[in-house]
């Protein structure tokens, strides 16, 4: 019995032993490292920062005995970490490919030979469709339209010009987006389309990713089916929404003839899949659906979210919503505000980029893993690490921005009024990992920002304070639902 207890104290003391040159960070306890102290109602990006501030820009820990966590912090560490290959690797548990038919598929959470293939497909494809050109202006001002008239009959509809803005930009970026992979857009009032959004919301604001990425045996998963969701994973969410993909591309198999010429992203995709039959293709239905998910999820809440921010802060600094306002009439006249007019808008742009500096929707953007045993400033970061880099951390440079927790557009103006481009500015990361869809999600916030702040003015309620900048917690940072006077101006 004392040579058992022996063998269990050696074994937990070894389970305790960090690697040579691992970097500080909090112990936990045995056997569950610092799973258990893991905060549940406290944004992730903020414990890494109190970390931070405790042990460094690069903190290790353990979740679990054998999975080893590194959080990144500060413009230093950051860029080393963001621009190393070796740390290129995405997460795989059990937990994370619940989300994709158990297997590691999509654009997001893959990595190799597989991501770069799958990622230079959609990038070249949905460029040549449209994505992040002008081209598709002309279908984003439809959008617009329809949601100018909404906020219109909205305020109307209440005695003070209340509007709700729970949501309300979701349904015309989606459509924005859907245009291109799909090729159709929905009505802004269709139950069924508004659920599925919904459903969105509910997966990227119900999440943790330090919890998610916690190894959990797969029998455990089959044994007890609800514990992604008591992780935070909610992947019974992504059901109707696979459906809903896999109906679209079905639509598309019945409605498309031999030769002719794609119509959207699946159809692309479709013929991609044929070329590819005789091969052992990447390209298969399953992966096309996870593709459109990843596209779904991330594109249009994070793009969404950034216009409900930009809602918020003209509320907030009423003062800077005039100025804008009053660029605005003089460049664009009567019309709606063009991606033509944009360089003639420096302070509406400085004035977007500041929103998305402060609210930073993806703070940590998508965790990473060491796919080798490699150094991060001196540090040594074992293979197969969770590393989660924290881009806040730049856009909050005190360095670099001087006074980061002030909204201040004209910090990003030169001495001549231009708009300046700071390599510091990374909301959308840097290196071969940088999102996808940073030039459609640039385009898409301008647009839809800069044609509210010239049609609408917009104010708190009355004897209220304005509504919260405050992040909602979860994968990503959303605006917390608010409300607003909304004032239609005469032009």
């Amino acid at each position: 019995m004392i040579f058992i207890c022996v063998l269990l104290i050696v074994f937990l003391v070894k389970l305790s032993l960090r690697p040579s040159n691992f970097p500080p960070g909090p112990r936990g306890v045995p056997l569950l490292g610092f799973a258990p102290f893991l905060p549940k109602n406290e944004p992730f990006f903020r414990v890494i920062q109190k970390m931070a501030e405790k042990y460094g820009p690069v903190t290790g820990f353990y979740l679990g005995p054998f999975l080893p966590f590194i959080s990144v912090d500060g413009k230093k560490a950051v860029k080393e970490a963001l621009h190393n290959n070796d740390l290129n690797g995405r997460p795989s548990g059990t937990l994370l490919k619940s989300r994709t038919f158990g297997e590691k598929l999509g654009l997001v959470l893959v990595d190799g030979d597989f991501w770069q293939e799958q990622r230079r497909f959609t990038l070249r494809h949905l460029r040549d469709l449209g994505f992040g050109k002008t081209s598709i202006e002309d279908q984003m001002v439809d959008e617009i339209s329809d949601l100018i008239s909404d906020i219109t009959e909205a305020a109307k509809s209440d005695p003070d010009h209340v509007v709700d803005f729970k949501a309300i930009f979701t349904v015309s970026v989606f459509n924005s987006l859907w245009t291109i992979i799909g090729g159709k857009r929905f009505q802004r009032d269709d139950p069924a389309f508004k659920q599925l959004l919904a459903n969105v919301d509910l997966f990227l604001r119900g999440g943790n990713i330090a919890q998610v990425v916690i190894p959990v045996p797969a029998f455990l998963v089959r044994l007890f089916p609800s514990l992604p969701s008591r992780l935070g994973l909610k992947d019974e969410l992504f059901v109707p929404i696979q459906q809903f993909i896999e109906e679209s591309i079905d639509e598309h198999v019945a409605t498309r003839s031999k030769g002719d010429a794609a119509r959207d992203f699946i159809d692309v995709y479709l013929d991609e899949m044929e070329k590819q039959l005789e091969n052992d293709s990447t390209f298969t239905k399953k992966q096309l659906i996870a593709s459109i998910q990843d596209l779904f999820t991330a594109g249009s809440d994070t793009s969404s979210g950034t216009i409900g921010f930009a809602v918020l802060s003209m509320i907030n600094y009423p003062s800077i919503q005039q100025k804008m306002r009053e660029e605005l009439e003089n460049v664009c006249g009567d019309s709606l505000p063009s991606l033509a007019h944009r360089a003639s808008l420096p302070f509406t742009d400085a004035f977007i980029t500041e929103v998305m500096r402060m609210s930073s929707v993806a703070p940590l953007g998508i965790p990473h893993l060491a796919m080798k045993e490699t150094q991060l400033l001196g540090f040594t970061i074992p293979k197969g690490s969770i590393v989660s880099v924290h881009l806040n951390s730049m856009l909050q440079d005190t360095e670099t921005w001087g006074d980061p927790a002030n909204f201040r557009p004209e910090r990003h103006l030169d001495f001549n009024g231009k708009l300046i481009k700071s390599e510091v500015f990374v909301p959308f990361g840097i290196g071969k990992r940088i999102c996808l869809g940073e030039s459609l999600a640039r385009n898409t916030v301008f647009l839809f920002t800069a044609a509210l702040a010239k049609t609408f003015e917009f104010k708190s309620l009355p004897n209220k304070p304005p509504p919260t900048l405050e992040p909602t917690i979860g994968f990503v940072s959303g605006p917390q639902p608010f409300k607003a006077v909304v004032v239609r101006l005469v032009h």
